[in-house]
């Protein structure tokens, strides 16, 4: 099992982080959410999606309203059609039944909303299925009932929230497989074909990739990635990798256990915050406590918010 952390901030019209709790001087994004989510329960969302497909987006499930540790837990029902996969008897494999193109294929995905108090930022964490993201329609559907509510000058916004914990074992414990040196580059006298101009401000980037084997010892390349990835720079830095380039970021991919993550040394906001937490997680015949799925996206949490307290959260 996989769940996907965002940080949820809500912006004012200059742009200006609230206090989540008292957003307006008065009112507590933690109860609106609550508010949001019963509408989901009441009204179920039907839209097509830019393939053409029709998409489902609603709560049919219980939904916790914790008070006291000031978190909401449901799951979310999402539903897409366009696909055909086949229902086959799981012993002789025989073919049961073949679903339509028009049929919905529907998953319940876990989710856990942590508001702390007088704070800036939220943390909503939602289970991770292929063809199921939840995050735009969520983020989406949240501003528009902000609006309907009467809270017009605000603006939700949900960001990846990178758990450092995570990254650094994965780091740590994974093969170094490609590491790519980008340098910003200005070109000038780039015809736009459009206006039949010239843009003498057009930033490109020239990049430079190396490829690693899968057995190369690549320790000292891995350990100066592993320091640059944990410092803080400057976005205007530039980057002087193993004392030979200067660079304005590096990417790298990592490999553990079959499963690759892409850094970014400064670019933060195009890494994925996944995390594989399927070791962590209690079983109950073969499926996932709803207990444990509580207590490890908790966990993962209070490790973000560990690491924002020593201002790292800047790099993300």
């Amino acid at each position: 099992m996989k769940l996907i952390i965002y940080r949820v901030a809500l912006l004012n019209k200059a742009n200006e982080e609230q206090v989540l709790s008292r957003f307006n001087g008065e009112n507590d994004l933690f109860t609106v959410c609550n508010h949001y989510y019963h509408s989901l329960k009441k009204n179920r969302l039907d839209y097509i999606d830019s393939q053409g497909n029709k998409r489902v987006f609603y709560i049919n499930s219980e939904i916790d309203f914790l008070i006291s540790e000031r978190t909401l837990i449901t799951y979310f029902d999402s539903a897409y059609t366009g696909d055909e996969p086949e229902i086959r008897n799981g012993k002789t494999n025989a073919l049961n039944y073949k679903v339509s193109n028009t049929e919905l294929i529907t998953k319940k995905l876990f989710s856990l909303f942590y508001i702390p108090e007088n704070s800036k930022y939220g943390y909503v964490i939602f289970e991770n299925k292929a063809k199921h993201g939840v995050k735009v329609m969520f983020e989406r559907q949240l501003q528009a009932f902000l609006k309907t509510s009467g809270y017009i000058d605000y603006r939700v916004v949900l960001t990846p929230a990178l758990n450092y914990n995570y990254l650094s074992n994965f780091i740590n414990n994974g093969l170094l497989k490609k590491v790519r040196l980008i340098v910003n580059v200005l070109k000038k006298d780039i015809q736009l074909t459009l206006w039949n101009d010239v843009d003498y401000f057009c930033t490109d980037k020239d990049i430079r990739e190396f490829n690693f084997k899968s057995r190369s010892r690549n320790t000292i390349l891995k350990d100066e990635l592993y320091n640059l990835f944990f410092s803080r720079l400057n976005s205007y830095d530039k980057i002087h990798f193993m004392n030979k380039y200067d660079v304005d970021d590096i990417s790298f991919e990592i490999n553990k256990k079959g499963e690759t993550k892409t850094f970014y040394i400064k670019d933060r906001s195009r890494m994925r915050s996944i995390i594989d937490v399927y070791d962590l997680l209690e079983y109950v015949d073969s499926d996932p406590t709803y207990s444990s799925m509580i207590e490890v996206s908790l966990s993962m949490i209070k490790q973000i918010i560990g690491f924002n307290s020593l201002n790292f959260e800047e790099a993300a």
